[in-house]
């Protein structure tokens, strides 16, 4: 179990107790632990000093993790490694009961407790899986991604199946192609009872996977996927960087080659080739999913919440994101006396980690947006700012940058714009005159707001 996936899983496993994430120093601490260093060691190449992390972090997140995963064991700094890989291995061993009939391989689908809506995209989704080779759902942190092909799952449970085996993979600590590959070899031989020689190259190792694919139909899923895309995308157009770049030629060769298998990417950012795969009409379809609408009332209700005319305006601001909505829900609760009046009052915006976790990946990770992209985010926020409002028409944007001194053309700014929308950041709407403007949503300006410092009254990246 490498240390990314061994972090994921003890984050979920805290925000399923205490209904919190992991703070970096926390993770800090973690990561210390399980490749067994000194936090003299991890503190210098982190910004919190080793007093902190020893003294201040470490015990309490020992207590807590007692809690959660001790089952009467004492967590400490050398027994944490020994007790999370215990627990994963009971965690996968048990998988097949969570369903009837199913027997996944390779990893454990999330436990989805509740699930709200999604009907249309739960149809559409069983069938693109039988008619496509790969479906990249796609839609911000905490929308409901995987809980939505978990439910695909439970539903091909309960009916004449038509896959031959099903394998779910989390790979959120960036396997390489060759040992991911590798592993969906093993894994469908243990499926089909057969010993294959596996080659040594990535190419013929692909061309054997094709092969087998081929033969009987599989249902592969690859959860946490955006983990794949490394690339700085102000210097190259690879999504992937120079050590994923591979990557990128698999999920050619899977549409292209003729099997009846589907590969499905759950992620939070765009996989650009997949589109392109779409759009040259080859066997690929993305499926963006969106916020709730009237299905996230259910949300609030099922929290007690009051004040259910005012209900649509919390769903808006929080875009409809079922995580958010649940987080948000559970501190109108307990602070505010479940009146979503009253907090609506304050005109404020909540930030849970989970939104600003993948904001900071994508305002201060490398490459992760464009020096264009920010600009365009941080200019919007000072013009609705400045102006007090809510819309932008593309128009005003573009002048509002040339007279910043940014040179950009037509073609660059649109391309920006729309690599913005499919990374959940902006968003397109008709005004009352039915004109199309720009929209951002108040999670994102407040994240500006709170994690961007301003110098001399304007807004950029720390």
């Amino acid at each position: 179990m490498e240390v990314k996936e061994a972090i994921r899983f003890i984050n979920e496993l805290v925000y399923a107790k205490q209904g919190r994430w992991l703070e970096e120093p926390e993770k800090i601490v973690i990561k210390a632990a399980w490749l067994d260093l000194e936090y003299k060691e991890i503190a210098d190449n982190s910004p919190y000093g080793f007093e902190i992390l020893q003294r201040r972090v470490a015990p309490s997140l020992w207590v807590l993790l007692t809690g959660i995963l001790g089952n009467g064991e004492k967590v400490t700094k050398k027994k944490l490694k020994a007790i999370v890989e215990q627990q994963n291995h009971n965690k996968l061993s048990n998988t097949k009961s969570d369903f009837k009939f199913l027997d996944i391989l390779g990893g454990n689908p999330p436990e989805v407790a509740k699930f709200y809506g999604r009907s249309p995209e739960l149809a559409m989704l069983q069938e693109l899986v039988i008619r496509e080779k790969c479906v990249a759902v796609i839609g911000e942190a905490g929308i409901g991604k995987s809980a939505l092909v978990v439910k695909l799952l439970q539903a091909l449970d309960i009916q004449d199946c038509y896959f031959n085996g099903f394998i779910w993979k989390s790979i959120a600590y960036s396997p390489s192609l060759s040992s991911l590959v590798t592993e969906f070899l093993k894994l469908i031989s243990e499926l089909e009872n057969q010993n294959f020689d596996i080659p040594k190259s990535s190419e013929d190792k692909i061309t054997l996977l094709i092969e087998r694919l081929r033969l009987k139909p599989y249902l592969i899923i690859l959860d946490s996927a955006e983990a794949l895309l490394q690339g700085d995308r102000n210097k190259s157009p690879n999504p992937y960087g120079d050590e994923y770049i591979e990557y990128g030629t698999f999920f050619r060769r899977i549409v292209e080659a003729q099997h009846q298998s589907s590969l499905v990417l759950i992620s939070r950012k765009p996989f650009v080739d997949i589109t392109r795969l779409q759009n040259k009409g080859q066997s690929a379809v993305v499926l963006k999913i969106e916020g709730l609408r009237r299905d996230a009332f259910e949300i609030l209700r099922d929290k007690g919440l009051k004040d259910e005319h005012k209900w649509g305006e919390l769903v808006q601001i929080y875009h409809g994101n079922p995580l958010v909505l649940n987080i948000v829900a559970s501190k109108i609760k307990l602070f505010f006396n479940n009146s979503v009046e009253d907090f609506l009052a304050l005109n404020t915006v909540l930030l849970d980690d989970i939104v600003k976790e993948n904001l900071d990946d994508y305002f201060k990770g490398i490459g992760r947006l464009t020096i264009l992209e920010k600009e365009i985010v941080i200019s919007l926020v000072e013009e609705m700012e400045n102006k007090q409002i809510d819309l932008i028409s593309n128009t005003e944007l573009l002048n509002l940058l040339k007279t910043k001194g940014i040179r950009v053309s037509t073609s660059d700014f649109i391309d920006a714009i729309n690599a913005l929308i499919e990374r959940f950041l902006v968003e397109q709407i008709l005004n009352n005159q039915e004109e199309l403007m720009l929209y951002i949503q108040p999670v994102i300006k407040k994240y500006i707001y709170t994690y961007c410092h301003q110098k001399q009254g304007k807004f950029s990246i720390i």
